[in-house]
């Protein structure tokens, strides 16, 4: 897993965003994914004591090792560092950019940046927001973590917000259909 090396304010990030559309996606909850964990951390588990014990992994079983990792790391963004969305990712809606809804969101990522929490916990990416080009071409996917009150594009950028902007993210992903817990 790679640190983050850099942060920005939320109000220059989506300041520096030209998009046409966002999407947004709902992660890492739910009955399914649960029930995926618990078929994949035993797997994992078990090619880790193998490696360990014996070092006898074929080829095959070491790529496994090596995806299972990377999907069962600490840290899960939205979408990869080669591109592919997270499995349990779910879209929940699609906004044009000159949408009411967008218009909200930027005001929210607008507010300025005063007060920001400094948690001490690992952010668990349970919402986020991809914003396209009219041609599909992804722009930014910003994962967002309530709980921890944190926002990081993919591995390397943290997004810096007020601490006010997450009650309000809250709100906002609750009234379009996310299932956020309170």
């Amino acid at each position: 897993m790679k640190s983050i090396t850099n942060s920005i304010t939320s109000s220059h990030y989506i300041q520096g965003l030209a998009f046409d559309y966002i999407e947004t996606y709902s992660l890492q909850r739910g009955d399914e994914y649960e029930a995926a964990i618990q078929v994949l951390k035993p797997e994992r588990n078990k090619l880790k004591v193998r490696k360990e014990k014996r070092n006898n992994l074929t080829e095959t079983e070491e790529i496994r090792l090596s995806e299972l990792d990377a999907l069962l790391g600490v840290t899960q963004y939205l979408i990869d560092d080669i591109g592919r969305f997270h499995f349990s990712s779910q879209r929940i809606n699609t906004f044009q950019y000159d949408n009411d809804v967008v218009g909200l969101l930027k005001d929210i990522l607008n507010t300025k940046t005063t007060d920001v929490s400094h948690w001490m916990c690992a952010p668990i990416y349970r919402d986020a927001i991809v914003f396209y080009k009219s041609s599909g071409e992804i722009i930014s996917a910003l994962n967002i973590c309530l709980s921890c009150e944190a926002m990081a594009i993919g591995s390397s950028s943290q997004v810096v917000a007020d601490s006010s902007s997450y009650e309000m993210l809250r709100k906002f992903f609750k009234e379009i259909g996310h299932p956020v817990e309170s």
